[in-house]
């Protein structure tokens, strides 16, 4: 499968109280662009031969529903450091909110990978790739439920079929399930939201790559 093909396939699920971030307009979007936007930005990302792929749980607000890219802010994408990605020419924001979104743990997570100079050669997913909304839809997050995490692993399987020779690792109990319960070999680095950001900032030091 092509990452266009990829792209086109997710971008079809639609469940209750999940957005998807590839074919559904929030109303903090900035244009209503935003969708096919995202799509060229995922599909540029996935537009690669990684060493490595690093799954997290599921897409969050304060990232992947505005940007396309799990693990990657909107401030990250304004800032140009995302490799292969490119901003459409005029475009100088993704959302309406005063200020670019900003996530702690994106910024960890590319980090690490300019620091272990693979930041070229890294993909990187969610176990549940669309957004669970909580109580504020566009502001916040909920855990997945299990029909969200098993519609997830097939997506997830697929992508790791694109890139067999890989390594993988995980963030996260959802995604550490959802890669044991297919048979995947993967790192586990530590959760930030249990563990901290020092933790998971030390664990990325010991990526096998």
């Amino acid at each position: 499968m092509t990452p266009q093909h990829y792209v086109d396939a997710i971008a079809i699920p639609m469940l209750p109280r999940v957005h998807n971030p590839w074919s559904q307009v929030c109303m903090w979007d900035d244009r209503l662009s935003g969708p096919e936007e995202r799509k060229e930005r995922l599909r540029s990302h996935l537009d690669c031969d990684p060493a490595l792929i690093i799954v997290g749980n599921s897409a969050r607000y304060n990232e992947s529903r505005y940007t396309g890219i799990p693990f990657t802010s909107e401030k990250m994408i304004l800032d140009g450091l995302i490799p292969r990605v490119q901003l459409c020419e005029g475009t100088s924001r993704l959302s309406k909110k005063p200020a670019p979104f900003e996530d702690k743990t994106s910024e960890i997570v590319w980090g690490s990978l300019y620091d272990h100079g693979v930041a070229n050669k890294t993909v990187l997913f969610s176990a549940v790739p669309w957004h669970p909304e909580g109580e504020k839809p566009c502001g916040s997050d909920r855990i997945p439920t299990y029909r969200e995490v098993q519609l997830g692993r097939i997506y997830l399987q697929t992508l790791i079929n694109m890139y067999p020779n890989a390594h993988v690792a995980s963030i996260g109990g959802i995604a550490e399930a959802s890669l044991e319960d297919l048979g995947i070999a993967h790192q586990k680095l530590r959760d930030p939201h249990r563990y901290g950001f020092q933790d998971l900032k030390d664990s990325l030091k010991d990526l096998a790559i």
